[in-house]
């Protein structure tokens, strides 16, 4: 049963790290969390810390994390030594085919993307406004994005914000 989510167009595309087919919408949960990550992107890794927070934050809220790797080179063991080179927190997952990157309209790492219960997609974008560029940072995020995302769907509404402009690296030379 997908719980109102609609199920991925090939249950084969998007892969746990033991290479089996795994479908993120079929259990029930009211927020899910796709994080879009590189290992070989900075702004990436930067926000290793400032992920493993929100993730702590959210943990047993009904919230699912999933680190979405779209890079069809990663394998599982890269995938494992990256989460732990840079405490990241979630599911991790394999895109190769970008099944979620399209389902998301992802297009950059590191970038989120919120669905609801029944699998819409309420929100994709940056994670916060601390990243103006690839090249500069503000002191401080004046802007929380994502968190606001998530508390907007747990809340039972839509987030302010559907569509953000994420700052890193582009996902379509991973392919």
């Amino acid at each position: 049963m997908m719980f109102g989510a609609p199920p991925l167009g090939d249950p084969e595309a998007v892969l746990d790290l033991s290479g089996k087919g795994h479908d993120p919408f079929a259990a029930p949960a009211k927020a899910r969390v796709f994080l879009f990550v590189r290992s070989d992107c900075p702004i990436t890794n930067r926000y290793a810390p400032e992920l493993a927070r929100i993730a702590r934050e959210f943990a047993g809220r009904e919230t699912e994390f999933w680190l979405v790797y779209p890079d069809p080179a990663m394998t599982a063991e890269k995938i494992r030594r990256h989460m732990v080179d840079f405490g990241f927190l979630g599911q991790p997952l394999r895109d190769p085919n970008h099944e979620l990157v399209k389902r998301a309209h992802a297009v950059t790492a590191p970038e989120a993307a919120v669905f609801d219960s029944e699998g819409k997609l309420t929100y994709h974008g940056r994670i916060d406004d601390l990243w103006v560029d690839a090249g500069r940072t503000r002191p401080v995020a004046h802007s929380h994005d994502l968190e606001d995302a998530i508390m907007a769907v747990l809340d039972g509404h839509a987030p302010a914000s559907a569509e953000t402009k994420a700052v890193g690296c582009s996902l379509s030379d991973v392919k």
